[in-house]
């Protein structure tokens, strides 16, 4: 009887523990499955673009699920900052706030003296590209290419056409842009039914968009003394009954990070000789990535701002020069054909090839390979040497 007694008494303490220990279980399973649920709930009222980034494990409240799906993602930030805005100038590679119309019209290019008694120039340090070329006497002068001419403060001395200027203005589709010329450049003007010109030595152009600066005149003499705006431009542009829409952009380079003079052959300084007071040189500037010209022995300043003339992209072209007249000086740049040269591009060079076909086709500049030459974005300046004049590369 007494084992019976204490068999029933262990029986009792086992039941007793038993449904103790089911009932403890029992409220845990039950809030688990709440916490699943209400989780589940959360993730589907989102957007699956959002649900990745929630806590299922603490539900954020109204306020600041809202303040989440505000804030940009750092993959949106970095692609807006990628992605430039606006219109690429065509003959800089540079987002410059060129706007639809400019895009859509014709460049202009202007002539501009560049003898040392004419110095200093004003406003070709804005201009998108440059050209120099031999005029007479193994003297040089600029041509000046700009996309937009309405934002031309003022360019000044502007000076008289050679015929070999005319054939790389049209090599651009521009307005060719100058203040009388030599007698074989008016008859070339007076032939080309194609070219859009403006001569800013015939009236009522010299008084209305040609004046000249009292200040040049009287320090520099008269010749060096004419300038235009791009306001003054408009004026005589619109005398003018040609259409100045371009909707291409021939001769435009092919602008992209990387330039075809990346793995070419280090530099840090390129001379070219015109005369025997004349031989410009570039040095470039690590700094700023560009080079920096200078000639006539000392730093080649634009007037207008006081800073020195810099580019991105240097090309020294070789073409066959003529002499014409042995009494005046007289010659004549063969622009047409093929012919070779350099490209430099920070710090860097490649020879090249150029070819322009007729003289209102574009000229093309190609690597040794013959693929067209690839720059990086920025200003252009490009000088024209003859076939055996000296070039030192440092």
């Amino acid at each position: 009887m007494r084992i019976h007694k204490i068999t029933a008494i262990v029986l009792c303490m086992l039941l007793v523990f038993v449904g103790f220990a089911a009932c403890s279980n029992e409220p845990g399973k039950t809030d688990q499955t709440a916490d699943n649920n209400h989780s589940s709930e959360n993730n589907d009222s989102l957007p699956n673009d959002d649900r990745d980034t929630i806590d299922t494990n603490d539900t954020p409240s109204p306020d600041n699920t809202d303040k989440d799906s505000a804030d940009p993602k750092p993959d949106d930030v970095n692609q807006s900052e990628d992605v430039p805005a606006g219109n690429m100038n065509p003959l800089t590679g540079l987002y410059d706030g060129i706007s639809d119309e400019a895009l859509s019209q014709r460049p202009v290019a202007i002539m501009v003296g560049n003898s040392y008694g004419g110095l200093p120039q004003w406003g070709i340090g804005d201009a998108d590209i440059i050209y120099e070329m031999i005029a007479e006497a193994r003297m040089t002068r600029l041509m000046a290419i700009y996309q937009d001419y309405t934002k031309i403060v003022k360019i000044s001395a502007v000076r008289s056409a050679r015929p070999y200027f005319i054939d790389i203005a049209q090599s651009y589709g521009a307005v060719f842009v100058h203040y009388g010329g030599s007698e074989t450049a008016v008859e070339q003007i007076a032939q080309r039914d194609d070219l859009i010109d403006i001569d800013g030595i015939k009236w009522p152009l010299e008084e209305i968009a040609f004046p000249r600066d009292a200040d040049r005149k009287a320090q520099l003499g008269s010749e060096h003394s004419v300038y235009t705006t791009g306001e003054l431009l408009k004026v005589a542009l619109d005398r003018q009954d040609k259409s100045l829409e371009q909707t291409d952009h021939p001769s435009a380079l092919n602008f992209a990070d990387t330039s075809s003079a990346e793995n070419g052959t280090p530099m840090t300084r390129v001379q070219v000789t015109f005369k025997s007071n004349h031989k410009p040189y570039f040095v470039y500037d690590e700094a700023s990535g560009e080079y920096l010209r200078f000639q006539y022995q000392q730093e080649h300043i634009d007037g207008l701002t006081n800073e020195q003339i810099s580019v991105k992209n240097l090309l020294i072209l070789r073409m066959e020069l003529t002499d014409l007249d042995h009494y005046l000086d007289i010659v004549d740049i063969t622009t047409t054909g093929t012919g070779v040269g350099y490209y430099f591009c920070e710090g860097k060079y490649v020879e090249i090839t150029w070819k322009k076909d007729s003289y209102n086709s574009p000229i093309n500049y190609y690597t040794l390979d013959g693929n067209e030459i690839v720059c990086k974005p920025g200003q252009t300046f490009v000088s024209v040497v003859t076939e055996n004049t000296s070039v030192v590369i440092e």
